[in-house]
C-alpha cells in the first residue's frame, strides 16, 4: 500500500524494521512476488467493483489499471547490488541509508544491514538500549563487522540487494564488506560521508534516541584516527539529505551499469 501510494522510503523502512524485529532474513527475496500478488488481487477486486456497481467518476478503472501495471513492474528482474555507506559518527550514515535503500534493487528496496542494530541484537537488547563501553571493544566490533558481511553475503546469494551502514573506519572492515560483493560477482559501491568536525560534533551532541550510542568522546577518538578511505567515493555530507541520496543513487547506478557491461563482455 505504501509503495502504491508513492511512499517507497516508508515501505522500505517498514520492511527493514519488521525483519530487524523478526531477526529472520528468510523470505526477503520473495517480497517483490508477494507484493505483485497483492497488487493483482487489488486490481481484480477493483475491477469487480466496476462490474457490479459501475464506475461513476471514472476513478476505479484507472485504479484497477494502475494496480495491474504495478503488479507487472514488481515482477521485473533487478540486478542485486551492495552499497556500503561509511563515515564518522554524526555524518548521517543511517539517514542516508534509509533514504537510499528504497531505490536499490527490487521493491521494496534493499535490506539495510546496520552495525548499531546488529551490535544491540548480538547483546540481546532492543536497538534503543544503551550498551556499556565493553560492548565496543575491538574484539566485539570485529564480531559485529563479520556478522554484517555474513548477512550481506546471505542476501546477495539469494539475489537481494544490501545497503551496509557502519563507520567502516578500519581497512579490514571495508575489505570484508567488499569481498561479500566480489565473492558473489555483484556490483559494489563504497561511499565515505565527510563533514566538517564542528558539524559532526553538533549532530552527535544534539542526537537523542535511536540505536547509536556515539558520544562526542567517541567522535573525538574517531577524528584522531584520521580515517580517509582512498578507494571509496568521498561525499560531502554537510548538505540536504535528498541531495546526498541522489548523488549516491547516481554513482551506484553507474557502477552497476559498468558491472553489467563487464559481465556481458566476459560472457561474449
Amino acid at each position: 500500500d505504501l509503495w502504491h501510494r508513492g511512499f517507497p522510503e516508508l515501505a522500505n523502512l517498514v520492511m527493514n524494521r519488521y525483519l530487524d524485529e523478526a531477526d529472520d532474513e528468510d523470505g526477503f527475496i520473495l517480497l517483490p512476488f508477494f507484493m505483485a500478488v497483492r497488487a493483482a488481487v487489488r486490481a481484480h477486486v477493483t475491477a469487480t467493483q466496476i462490474e457490479e456497481g459501475g464506475d461513476m467518476p471514472g476513478g476505479l478503472l484507472a485504479e484497477a489499471r494502475f494496480y495491474f501495471e504495478l503488479a507487472r513492474t514488481l515482477l521485473e528482474e533487478r540486478p542485486p547490488r551492495l552499497i556500503a555507506i561509511g563515515g564518522l559518527s554524526g555524518s548521517g550514515k543511517t539517514a542516508v541509508a534509509e533514504a537510499l535503500a528504497a531505490h536499490v534493487g527490487a521493491p521494496p528496496g534493499a535490506r539495510i544491514v546496520e552495525s548499531d542494530r546488529i551490535r544491540k541484537a548480538l547483546h540481546g537488547v532492543p536497538a534503543e538500549t544503551k550498551l556499556p563501553d565493553r560492548a565496543y571493544r575491538p574484539d566485539v566490533s570485529d564480531r559485529v563487522y563479520r556478522e554484517m558481511a555474513w548477512r550481506a553475503d546471505l542476501i546477495l546469494a539469494e539475489g537481494g540487494s544490501v545497503v551496509a551502514d557502519a563507520v567502516f573506519d578500519r581497512p579490514a572492515d571495508r575489505d570484508r564488506i567488499e569481498k561479500a560483493a566480489n565473492g558473489r560477482d555483484v556490483a559494489f559501491a563504497g561511499f565515505w560521508l565527510e563533514a566538517d568536525p564542528l558539524v559532526l560534533w553538533q549532530r552527535v551532541s544534539e542526537r537523542s534516541g535511536g540505536p547509536s550510542d556515539a558520544t562526542v568522546d567517541i567522535l573525538s577518538r574517531q577524528l584522531q584516527r584520521k580515517a580517509t578511505p582512498s578507494n571509496w567515493r568521498k561525499v560531502d555530507a554537510d548538505r540536504k539529505l535528498a541531495d546526498i541520496a541522489a548523488e549516491l543513487r547516481r554513482f551506484s547506478e553507474r557502477d552497476t551499469s559498468k558491472k553489467e557491461r563487464s559481465s556481458l563482455h566476459t560472457a561474449s
